[in-house]
This record gives structure tokens, sequence and C-alpha cells, in this order.
């Protein structure tokens, strides 16, 4: 079973697929001059994308659904394996049941494409954009060797019997049908992270190993690695770096001393013993729903590098830096074809086959479904006053891979870490700021469910909240490490009191927000707006109110903190294994909630009443917009 399917229901998918959808209406129509795309080109966008690993915006010009389509919702050319790809979406979004597809609809949908590819006649109401692609098909299918590709696509269900009866009726043998259990299949790779795969051809220098085994087959072969390269480098040039490693744990790491090491290492090999890279280098794994075994390579269907992405894009820079160059080099690749149960196993292999040298536990949550959901819904919604969307970075070397894929990655995406995200949904949305200052092994480990929001639970926009609570709390001190705020010598002076207790005073502020003030979902919302605006925006009047409004939270926050924990060093308390003597170790144990006590039963009231104060100015200024 697969990481997702162990932990949600089918109902959750479902419903997350729809929230995607609705996310693909939004954004491609908009692209489309503001029409609202139908359900089913929806569908039709994420079919594309994850059959083919088109981006929505590229897949949504091959969709063809429209009143006058003739029975063509799509149409797709696959030039590296030469096929045109033909589809038919029907698709109601109320209806994701076990209940049978229309047969009959299935069965005649193609009659007038397949008429048109035996005479030169268009029909007459076939819509303009739909007449176009129709005579690129045919011309590429009589004239250059491709095949037709057809296929059905419906969140309904159809048996093994009935699709080959709807074969023998069409006269279509190349005919596949992604009905509900493949739909739900492909769901659980796109929550496994695996999304965008492509395919493409692997060159091989001798016939490879072939091995059958229960979930397909699996093909060992020698590759010489200036075909790795070129494989990269199509890929780069299409923007599908992503798609090329979606299985994979990680991204190309280059920034860390070790990372370097095993740059060095590779490049050193290629160049001065290149005979020897085949048994010197682990090999690369790539996986795939399909391989097709020809005379000089294996063509790979939705395929992916789950191992070795170091490898291969230390290949690919060697190649850039010596254009020229071609080596007598080889790797050792093994291609795992998975067609049945692929979501299920996929994600083992990868974790698996990157389990040989240390792995973090971040790098193994990277295609954690939890992480997946929350990327999907940040990605969302575009930053207020700036035309950044939010990209959560999951993988090591994932921002590198990004921004090498799309120049201007810089000015499209506002990055946030996984790691700070996570820390800052413990301190806000989950009251514990001792779990904030775990560490990325924990974080990503024993604590990672305690932490992430369920794959149904509606509320991941409050992680947009808990992120710019931190950072307001954050950026209320200068780079000097000096409160903004705060002019207390005292606390100025004790540089132990301000990294840990900024976890505190963030889940201090949430908690007094939500409970004395009602802090509702809408002011939650205005709260990130202005962040957002006051991060993109140009200085604005209420911008500048809010910003005082917020530092003035942040000193009252760290005034009442420092307060209530002066008395408790050198004392004994509950949770504590032994006696704290400085802040910054208070801060770090498990004291939260008896600091929470203190305050309850009225300690520090002066300091309490200004805080209070000064969240009520906030919440004002919130309220009136």
């Amino acid at each position: 079973m697969s990481i997702a399917a162990q932990d949600y229901e089918t109902e959750h998918l479902i419903q997350f697929l729809k929230e995607e959808f609705e996310r693909i209406i939004v954004r491609c129509g908009l692209d489309c001059g503001g029409n609202m795309l139908s359900d089913a080109r929806a569908l039709a966008v994420w079919f594309l994308h994850q059959e083919v690993g088109l981006p929505y915006e590229q897949a949504n010009l091959h969709v063809l659904d429209q009143t006058n389509d003739c029975g063509v919702d799509f149409i797709w050319d696959d030039k590296e394996g030469k096929q045109i790809l033909i589809g038919q979406v029907e698709y109601d979004s109320k209806r994701w049941t076990k209940e049978a597809a229309n047969e009959r609809k299935a069965i005649e949908t193609f009659d007038r494409f397949c008429a048109y590819l035996k005479k030169d006649i268009l029909p007459d109401h076939l819509h303009e954009a739909a007449r176009e692609a129709w005579r690129k098909a045919k011309r590429l299918i009589s004239q250059d060797g491709y095949r037709a590709h057809y296929f059905f696509v419906t969140p309904k269900s159809l048996t093994t019997v009935q699709m080959e009866r709807i074969r023998q009726k069409s006269g279509l043998q190349n005919y596949d049908f992604f009905t509900r259990d493949e739909l739900i299949e492909r769901g659980e790779e796109f929550l496994d992270g695996q999304t965008g795969m492509s395919s493409f051809k692997l060159p091989f220098t001798c016939l490879p190993l072939k091995i059958s085994c229960e979930y397909g087959q699996v093909f060992v072969a020698p590759v010489a690695l200036k075909s790795i390269h070129k494989i990269v480098d199509t890929h780069a040039k299409q923007k599908k770096l992503r798609a090329l490693f979606a299985s994979n744990v990680r991204s190309y790491l280059n920034v860390k001393k070790r990372s370097k090491e095993i740059a060095d290492a590779i490049q050193h090999t290629i160049e001065r013993q290149p005979d020897q890279f085949l048994i010197c280098n682990n090999g690369v794994t790539i996986q795939c729903s399909k391989a097709t075994l020809n005379d000089k390579y294996i063509y790979l269907e939705r395929a992916s590098v789950s191992n070795g992405c170091q490898t291969v894009m230390n290949v690919d820079r060697y190649f850039r830096e010596h254009s020229n160059a071609n080596p007598h080099s080889e790797v050792l690749v093994t291609v795992i074809e998975l067609k049945k149960d692929a979501a299920s196993i996929s994600s083992d292999v990868a974790i698996a086959r990157n389990n040989q040298n240390p792995v973090d536990n971040r790098d193994l949550k990277s295609n954690h479904f939890l992480m997946v959901t929350l990327h999907h819904r940040l990605f969302a919604d575009k930053l207020k006053g700036s035309e950044k969307r939010y990209y959560l970075v999951r993988k090591q070397g994932e921002k590198q891979t990004v921004s090498k894929e799309e120049q201007d990655a810089k000015w499209k995406y506002f990055w946030i870490d996984a790691d700070f995200l996570a820390r800052c949904i413990a301190a806000v949305l989950r009251a514990d700021p001792f779990v904030s200052q775990q560490g990325t092994n924990d974080i990503f480990g024993r604590l990672f469910s305690r932490i992430f929001p369920a794959i149904e639970d509606p509320s991941h926009a409050r992680c947009k909240y808990a992120y710019w609570l931190v950072k307001s709390v954050e950026s209320s001190y200068d780079k000097n490490a000096k409160w903004k705020g705060i002019r207390d010598l005292r606390i100025d002076r004790q540089k132990d009191f301000k990294a840990g207790a900024k976890w505190a005073a963030s889940s201090l502020i949430a908690e007094y927000l939500k409970m004395d003030f009602s802090f509702s979902d809408s002011l939650e919302g205005r709260f990130v707006e202005y962040c957002e605006r006051r991060r993109f925006g140009r200085s604005q009047p209420e911008l500048d109110l809010f910003e005082e409004a917020i530092v003035d939270v942040a000193d009252a926050s760290f005034r009442l903190l420092h307060a209530v924990a002066k008395p408790l060093l050198g004392k004994p308390l509950p949770k504590s294994k032994g006696i704290y003597s400085q802040y910054e170790d208070l801060f770090k144990g498990p004291n939260y909630d008896f600091i929470r006590q203190q305050l309850k039963k009225g300690t520090k009231i002066s300091y309490q009443r200004k805080f209070n104060k000064s969240m009520s100015r906030l919440v004002s200024l919130l309220e009136q917009g």
C-alpha cells in the first residue's frame, strides 16, 4: 500500500482532486481571457498533466472540449513515441461512482474522427481550433508514420469485458480506458508527488537483461553517458526537469560540501577513468508505467528517475562544460516497469533505493501526500499586491532545479522552506513552541503527522497565517538582533532570550487572539493580506499603521514573556529534568503550558494588560479593513 493510501480515504482523495480541478478552472480560465473552463475540460487538462507531463497552462492548449468538438476532447502529439493521443472525457463532477460509464458513447465517440482519417472531409460544424488539430493529426498519422492512440477518460467504471467489447465494436485496438480505478491510482501518484512524468527513449549500448515480475518488467542495461546528457538536456529545454525527477526524494544538490565532493568525484572519473565509471558508480533507477524494448532503445512511458539524480545531473553538467566530449563511458541503468499497483509500491521503491546512503527524514517525506496537498493549496493563490505564487520547497535542491527550468522563477515564486513552515505551524496552529524547536529529523519523523494538516482538512490556508505571524514577530528586530519595538535594556542585553522566545511569543499571540478576540478565519485572511502587501507593496498609510501595530504586539509579547520567565530561572519546573539557568534553555524546554498556567493565574497583570491593549489595536485595524 502506498504512503498515501495508508492514511486517507478514497473519498478524501476524490474531494482533493475535485478541488484541484477547480484550481485548474480558475488558473487556466484566467489565461484564456477570463472564460471559465468546463469541469470536463479541467479533467482533460489534469489528465494530460499527469499522463504526459504537460504543465496545466500548456495542456489546456491541447484540449478541444467545446459544444462542437465532434467527439474529440483533446489531441496531443507525442513526438518521442511517434503517436497522437486522441481523447474523450465523460465527466460529471457529482458522479465519481462505480456506476457504469456510457458504453455507447465510448464506442461511437471517435467515429467522425476515424471517418476523417479515411476521407478528406472535416465535419461541417467542427469548431475552428479543433479543425487545425484534426488536420495536423491526420497529416502525421498518414505521412510521418505516427500511430493513433485513443483514450476514454471517465470517473465512472467499465469492466474488462465491456472494454474489449468497446474495442471490437469501435474497431480501435489501440484504445485505452481511464475509468474510476485508473483515475484513483493516478490520483494516489499525484498525492505521492509523482506528477508530470514524461516519456522518452533510453538508448542502450548492449542488449538489456530482462526480468519479468509480478508488477511488470525490470530491465538492466548499460547506457552511454552522452545519452543520459541528451535526456536531461531535452527535459531542460522542455521545462520538464521536475517531471524527470518526480519520484525522487531529492532534487539536484550542488551547494553543500558533501554534494560538491560527490560532483567532483563524478567529474574526475569521467575525465580520467571513463572506462571505470560503470563499475564505480551506483547507477541510476528509472520508474515507468510502460517499457517497450526496441532494437536500440527502451521506450519509457510516464517515467522518472527515482534514484541517481546526482549522477544524472553531474553527467549533464560535464557535457555542458565539455560540449565536444564523448568519452567511452557508461552507467548502469535499472528500469522498473510498474504496470499495476504502481501507486502502492512506487514511493517504496524510491525510498528504499535512496537509503543506501544516509537520507534525512525531510527528504524521505518530500513526496508525502501531506506535503504535496499543502504545496498545491499554497500554490493556488497569488500574494496580495504581487504576481508571485507561494512555492513550498519540499526537496533539497528543488529551488535550484525550478530556477534552472524556469528562468523567471525568481519573479514568479515566493519561496517557503518546508522545515521553517512546519515550525510555524507547530507554534501558531498547534500551540506547541516546544515542537517548533525540535530537530529536522524529528519534525519530519515522529512529529510529522502531529504538525501537518490532513488531506481532508480545509484549513490549509491557515498555514499562511502561521507563516506570516512568525515572520512578523521575527521582523520586529533588525539584523543586529535588537528588537525594534523593545527598548528595555534588560532584554536587550540578554541575547539568549531572543531566539527561543520568538516561538513562544508567536504561540502566545495566536492563542490570545483566538481566545480573547474571536480571531476568525476572515481576520486571519486579512492579516495575511496585510503581510503580503507589506512585503511586496509600496509604503501606504494603512500598511504603516499595520506595521506599527504588529511591532507593538511583538514588543508587548516579549516583555510579558520576559517578565514571566525571569523568576523561573534557577527553579525546578514540573516537566524539566534539571534547573534552567538560561532563557534559551528555558524556552527550548517543554514549559510553555506551565508559563500559560502562570498567566491564567493572573501573573504579571500590568504586562498582560499592555499585551491585550496592543492586540486590541491590531484587531481593530484589521476589522476596519
